[in-house]
């Protein structure tokens, strides 16, 4: 009996060590963090060779790999944050007045250009004035809107701009690099483009550039950049004609990263061992545009059955396998002013077909419908690009059920765009890029645009006017949101186009590469749920807090 007594004792005794230890173990590991440490190399790939570092020779669109570099060597005088709305940069502080015509800007004191040059009002002056100049190639965007700013400066520190009239998204626009007056205010903008700035850029940015050739830059951290030394020690941009070579590299493992717009070639499936795939939205949009002008889609009601009789999730599942984002309005997921429920038309074709008996389409022998001895044939320019014409197939293939016949026309992009800007299509599939951090939507959509603008559908509405305008002109940004929210859902009444989704951008990283900050979700694709990319240069918002070299530590009570 007693010997039975002690076995049960011991068993009950090593149960208590093993249930303490598998305890302690996971208090340890729960506790646990990684404790970033200054150092390591990280190497990513470019699919793209950079062609201009300087921005005011180089539009981002055109030249994506120099848009990288420059995100990592320059700072504007503000920047955008996590939330999507503008912040300091180089501006220590900037004041509106009352009407929100007048912006004064006060520069930092605390930084240098990576030669060792202070930072001054010189160089803001010599920028903003530079873009104002008939020979800036850069953005032209930010062209547009800083072309009529009236730029002074008032103090030592202090640059004011005076806009033509109020401008919402004005500080949005105050993100374009700053550029050092003294390397370059004195070359004639002519000669800017053989300038030695463009072989060694120097700027003010958390990285310089330690070596730069034809096939990669080496940048090293700044120690005095203004925001904090960044902990990686050192980047190295390796540069690759296209897509293809830079994947192969990183199967190779040459590579630690890889970032491009989502493609096949960079599925989750596809990456080798230890590569994270993160999966994050762009400023971009694919659009199927009518043209109101002429009919048959200047009738309201038959936009309304195009749009019942198109299935945007099929579309996307048989043409983009799920490496996009769908759209229902013009404002994206992710801007501060997108409308969670936009309540857009569900497909439905027998519902479609039933409206468009009511307007008279009857189905004729070849199953195209036919009203007064005209057929329902819509002509669809498209971009010569095996995905584009793939999308482009499909609706063609989901209109062709309920009697309307489709002709897809692929041309060239300079051909799509010079068609587009005289208003010489019907149906046109075209992407929108690089649409920016503001929800500003009034050159795409305001009725002033239709004539010679890129409102390419002709949409003419009093009530959209009224509400574009006051939500680019109103500093509060509630207001805004209410102006921005009462135009979604006239649009969306309206259906002068059917906005079919957003791209994404994926980055594919070493899973050794911590403080990236991109939430996720679960969910095809593991797209974020709420960060939205600003151009993929975007990747590096947060560039300062990636690390590789960490220590686990022990933060938090044990108990």
């Amino acid at each position: 009996m007693a010997r039975r007594i002690r076995w049960q004792i011991l068993i009950a005794a090593i149960s208590a060590l093993i249930v303490l230890g598998l305890m302690g173990y996971l208090a340890v590991t729960r506790a646990a963090v990684s404790r970033p440490l200054v150092g390591g190399v990280y190497v990513e790939g470019l699919p793209a060779i950079p062609q201009q570092i300087n921005p005011l020779l180089s539009d981002p669109a055109r030249d994506p790999s120099a848009a990288d570099m420059r995100a990592l060597l320059f700072d504007g005088l503000m920047r955008i944050g996590s939330d999507g709305l503008p912040e300091l940069a180089l501006a220590q502080s900037v004041v509106q007045d009352d009407a929100g015509e007048v912006y004064t800007f006060t520069l930092r004191t605390d930084v240098f250009w990576h030669d060792g040059t202070p930072f001054s009002v010189d160089d803001a002056l010599f920028t903003l004035r530079a873009i104002q100049n008939r020979s800036f190639a850069g953005d032209p965007a930010v062209s547009a809107v800083w072309r009529d700013v009236l730029i002074d400066q008032i103090g030592a520190r202090s640059i004011r701009c005076k806009l033509a009239a109020p401008f919402a998204p004005f500080l949005s626009m105050a993100t374009f690099p700053i550029l050092p007056a003294h390397l370059l205010s004195n070359r004639d903008p002519s000669a800017w483009a053989s300038a030695p700035f463009n072989t060694k850029p120097v700027g003010t940015g958390p990285y310089q550039i330690t070596e730069l050739n034809e096939q990669h830059a080496v940048l090293s951290a700044n120690p005095r950049y203004f925001g904090g030394r960044p902990f990686l020690d050192s980047l190295e941009l390796r540069f690759y004609a296209n897509n293809q070579l830079a994947r192969a590299a990183l199967i190779r493992g040459e590579i630690q990263g890889l970032g491009a717009v989502a493609t096949s070639d960079l599925t989750a499936g596809s990456l080798p061992n230890g590569i994270v795939r993160h999966a994050l939205p762009l400023d971009s949009a694919v659009v199927l545009g009518f043209n109101l002008r002429t009919a048959p889609l200047n009738d309201q009601a038959l936009r309304r059955a195009l749009a019942e009789g198109l299935d945007k999730d099929l579309l996307i599942k048989q043409t983009q396998e799920d490496q996009v984002v769908r759209l229902d309005t013009p404002i994206l997921p992710g801007w501060w002013a997108a409308l969670e429920n936009a309540d857009w038309y569900a497909a439905n074709q027998g519902r479609a077909a039933t409206v468009l008996d009511s307007l008279g389409y009857v189905a004729g022998a070849d199953g195209v419908r036919v009203r007064e001895g005209k057929p329902l044939a819509l002509p669809l320019l498209t971009l010569d690009d095996p995905d584009r014409v793939a999308v482009a197939n499909e609706i063609a293939r989901q209109w062709s059920q309920i009697g309307v016949r489709v002709d897809v026309q692929p041309v060239d992009a300079e051909t799509l765009r010079q068609r587009l800007i005289a208003h010489n299509f019907t149906l046109a599939l075209y992407g929108l890029q690089r649409l920016g951090a503001d929800p500003d939507v009034y050159e795409l959509w305001h009725s002033s645009q239709a004539s010679s603008g890129t409102n390419y559908a002709g949409l003419s509405d009093n009530q959209i006017d009224e509400w574009l305008s006051d939500a680019r002109s109103e500093r509060d940004i509630s207001a805004r949101a209410n102006s921005y929210e009462a135009f979604q859902k006239r649009w969306v009444e309206l259906v002068p186009s059917i906005v079919l989704y957003q791209p994404l951008f994926v980055y594919a990283a070493t899973d050794q590469l911590e403080g990236l900050d991109l939430d996720q979700r679960s969910g095809p694709a593991d797209i974020a749920a709420s960060q939205l990319v600003l151009g993929r240069e975007g990747r590096f918002r947060n560039v300062t807090h990636w690390f590789i070299r960490s220590a686990r530590e022990i933060q938090g009570e044990l108990r």
